[in-house]
């Protein structure tokens, strides 16, 4: 390999590790993408992974909203799978296949409200509180579950 191609190799490696801290930066703060994840030096300066939580609920076509209180292992699996990617990735993970799985085994119910909660840093007090986050889902023809942007 001759010199020119190493100092280019050394340039690019140095550019690369100079920019990411920076996109990194960017990802967390849009995504809430935890910054002990993808390599990011961010961890030096947050809490470790926050607390989280989940509670669901059903609507059927002619009544309120119920709670999901006993749900099939299945579903708590599930359920489990996606609470531990939104840890990490924040809102890049999205509960769409736990929403299929709950429409498909609550078939009375035509909407439903995924309520994600997690604890986070107030950059303004200084202290830890607790954040939620509402995910709304109807019955689409078909089965399906399709995700709508506002609350019922």
């Amino acid at each position: 390999m001759s010199i020119g191609t190493k100092t280019r190799v050394v340039l690019t490696a140095l550019a690369v590790l100079t920019v990411w801290p920076l996109a990194h930066v960017v990802i967390c703060a849009r995504w809430d993408a935890s910054p002990w994840k993808m390599a990011g030096w961010g961890m030096y300066a947050t809490p470790r992974p926050r607390t989280i939580g989940m509670e669901v609920y059903g609507q059927a076509a002619d009544g309120g909203f119920q709670q999901l209180t006993a749900p099939s292992p299945a579903l708590r699996a599930e359920a489990g799978a996606f609470l531990e990617r939104w840890r990490w990735l924040g809102g890049l993970a999205h509960p769409d296949a736990f929403a299929r799985e709950v429409l498909t085994a609550q078939p009375a119910w035509t909407r439903l409200r995924i309520e994600l909660y997690q604890s986070h840093l107030d950059p303004g007090t200084g202290m830890v509180g607790l954040r939620r986050d509402d995910r709304h889902y109807a019955h689409a023809p078909g089965g399906a579950a399709v995700r709508v942007a506002t609350a019922p």
